[in-house]
C-alpha cells in the first residue's frame, strides 16, 4: 500500500514540475488548467489512500559485514580465514595463539591466550589461560592479564573493550574491561556459554547446572554498563554442548536463539530479549513428512527479517557426513517451524557476508565456501 502511494504521489509531483516548467512554456490560461489537473489528481489520490493507512518502516539495505579474520574457537595452529567481500584466503597469523578468541575489525587485534591451558581453576576447575592482544597482520604482543585466570573472552563490538570470563576461587564472573583497563563485574556464577549483542551494550549468557556454582539455571541478559540481569528462558544446559555454543542475538537484539543439545532430544530455545516471552522451537505438523525441515537446527544465525533462521539441520544421510544448510520460516511466534529451503550441504557456520544474502560455510568437502540465499 505505502509502495503504492509512493509511486502515485512521485506522479503527482512530476505533473507539477511540469506545471511549473519554463518561461513561456504554457499560456496563463494553460497554466491554470494543468495547475488544476494537477489539484484533481492530489484529490484523487488522497481518496484513493486512506489517511490512517498504515506506513511500516522499510527493512534497511543488506551491507556486506566488514573484512575480517576468522578462526575456529577449537582449531589450533597460527593459521586463520581473512574474509572479505565474499572469497576466504588463508593466511598466518603474527603469533601461534595457544588458544584463539577473537578479531575486531574497528582496531584491527587478535585476542588470544598466549599458551594453551594446562590447568584449572574455580570450582567447576574449567580450563583456564591469560589474555593478550596483538595486531594484524603484523605488530608486537601486549598482555592485558597475565595471570591463568581466564576461561573465555570476546572484543566489544566497538572494539573499545572485552567481554571475559574470569575464574575465581569461589565462582566464575562475567566481566567487562575497556582497553583503559577499567574493570567491572557484570555478573556471577556464570557458565562458558555467552555472547555480547550487536550494539554493544548487552550480554547474555547461561548458569547451569554441572559447573558447581549456585543460582537458578537459565539463560540472561545484563547490560555491558552494570545494573540488574534478565532471566529470559529457564533452560539448563547441564554444562554439556559444543564449545562454540552461544546465545545467536538478532539484529534488532529482541530476540535470542540458543541450541541445547548436549542431552537428547536436543533442542532450541527462542527468547525475547526482555524476558517477556521464551519457547523451544518446534516443527509444524505439517512438516512431518519432511526429515529434513521438520529436524530442528544444531547451529544457528538470525536472519535480518527476524522471521527467519540459518542453520544446519539435525539429519545426515550417512553418520559422521554432512548436513543440510536449511533457511527456516518461523510463524509470528517465532517458535514454530512453517518451512525449509534447503542452501547447501555442510558441516559448520562461519558467518554472514552479506546478511541476508550470502554467508560462509564449511561445506561437504570440508572447504570454506560462500552460500548465497535465494
Amino acid at each position: 500500500m505505502v509502495k503504492r502511494r509512493l509511486v502515485l504521489v512521485t506522479t503527482a509531483l512530476t505533473l507539477a514540475v511540469i506545471a511549473c516548467g519554463p518561461a513561456g512554456a504554457f499560456a496563463p490560461e494553460d497554466a491554470v488548467e494543468v495547475a488544476t489537473r494537477v489539484a484533481a489528481t492530489l484529490a484523487a489520490l488522497r481518496t484513493d489512500t486512506p489517511e490512517d493507512s498504515p506506513s511500516p518502516i522499510p527493512p534497511p539495505a543488506a551491507t556486506p559485514v566488514p573484512p575480517r579474520l576468522w578462526k575456529s574457537y577449537s582449531s589450533g595452529g597460527d593459521t586463520g580465514w581473512w574474509l572479505d567481500a565474499g572469497s576466504a584466503t588463508e593466511v598466518t597469523l603474527p603469533v601461534d595463539p595457544g588458544q584463539y578468541y577473537d578479531f575486531s575489525a574497528v582496531n584491527g587485534k587478535i585476542l588470544y591466550a598466549s599458551h594453551f591451558a594446562n590447568s584449572g581453576a574455580g570450582p567447576g576447575n574449567l580450563a583456564v589461560s591469560d589474555l593478550w592482544m596483538v595486531d594484524y597482520p603484523s605488530g608486537t604482543p601486549e598482555g592485558l592479564i597475565l595471570s591463568d585466570t581466564v576461561v573465555e573472552a570476546l572484543w566489544t563490538p566497538d572494539g573499545a573493550g572485552v567481554v571475559y570470563i574470569l575464574a575465581t576461587p569461589t565462582t566464575y564472573e562475567l566481566r567487562y574491561r575497556s582497553l583503559a583497563a577499567d574493570d567491572r563485574l557484570l555478573a556471577s556464577n556464570v557458565a562458558p556459554t555467552w555472547s555480547v549483542s550487536p550494539s554493544g551494550n548487552l550480554a547474555a549468557f547461561t548458569r547451569e547446572t554441572g559447573y558447581d556454582v549456585p543460582g537458578a539455571p537459565g539463560l540472561f541478559v545484563v547490560s555491558l554498563a552494570g545494573g540488574p540481569e534478565t532471566q529470559v528462558s529457564d533452560l539448563d544446559r547441564h554444562g554439556a554442548g559444543s564449545i562454540d555454543d552461544r546465545p545467536e542475538w538478532s539484529f534488532d537484539e529482541a530476540e535470542l536463539a540458543l541450541p541445547n543439545w548436549g542431552f537428547a532430544p536436543g533442542q532450541v530455545v527462542i527468547a525475547a530479549s526482555d524476558g517477556s516471552s521464551s519457547g523451544q522451537l518446534a516443527a509444524a505438523e505439517d512438516l512431518s513428512i519432511d526429515p529434513i525441515a521438520a529436524a530442528l537446527p544444531t547451529t544457528v544465525l538470525w536472519h535480518p527479517d527476524g522471521r527467519h533462521l540459518v542453520g544446519f539441520a539435525n539429519y545426515a544421510e550417512s553418520m559422521g557426513g554432512p548436513s543440510p544448510l536449511v533457511l527456516y520460516e518461523l510463524d509470528e511466534s517465532l517458535h514454530t517451524i512453517t518451512g525449509g529451503a534447503v542452501l547447501a550441504q555442510g558441516f559448520s557456520l562461519v558467518g554472514w557476508n552479506v546478511p541476508g544474502e550470502s554467508l560462509y560455510i564449511f561445506d561437504e568437502n570440508n572447504q570454506l565456501v560462500l552460500v548465497r540465499l535465494p
